[in-house]
């Protein structure tokens, strides 16, 4: 009987042996990683202008400069893919009210929609409510008899329930469009 059992085990142990040899190895994807920030003086030479400036106080109001004085709009995708040499980088504006935090990070090539009504109802609450035409303007919703009560929304939380738990950043192709959020890995 316990040479029958051994050599079960060593028929079992080699089976999976063969399975683990023959089936592909599901490799999970690499984190996000903060690359860091951007010259984004330098981006605008490298495409021909002479300089940068900024002027307002939002991520939006950084332009690149010619010659003549005027400005022009600049990529934050493109600056960060120029600044670190790779396709695989993609802009972060950590606050749209803070000029100086656009961060660069390399990511993989999947966008994923984040699922915020989705994370509201599984925190309790009744819904997602847009309550704006911006970025920012998500919140979850209680509906009650009287009047709804609105609630932040974490964008990172939102991502990491999207997901699965993870590793993802949260960012936003377009402050003005609200729809514009996604959930990078």
């Amino acid at each position: 009987m316990r040479s029958l059992s051994k050599v079960l085990i060593a028929l079992i142990a080699g089976f999976a042996g063969v399975l683990a040899a023959v089936s592909p190895a599901t490799a999970a994807s690499p984190a996000p990683q903060q690359l860091g920030g951007l010259d984004i003086g330098a981006y605008c030479r490298s495409i021909g202008y002479t300089d940068a400036a900024l002027t307002g106080s939002t991520a939006y109001d950084w332009h690149c400069v010619a010659g003549d004085g005027s400005r022009h709009d600049l990529t934050f995708e493109a600056a960060c893919r120029w600044t670190y040499g790779t396709d695989a980088a993609v802009d972060r504006i950590g606050s749209f009210t803070d000029p100086a935090s656009v961060r660069c990070w390399r990511v993989t090539s999947t966008v994923i929609t984040p699922a915020i009504d989705d994370y509201c109802t599984s925190t309790g609450h009744s819904a997602a409510a847009l309550l704006g035409t911006t970025v920012y303007d998500w919140h979850c919703v209680n509906y009650s008899r009287v009047d709804p009560v609105y609630f932040d929304v974490s964008l990172p939380a939102v991502c990491r329930y999207t997901v699965g738990g993870s590793a993802t950043i949260d960012r936003f192709a377009d402050f003005h469009d609200a729809s514009t959020w996604q959930c990078r890995i």
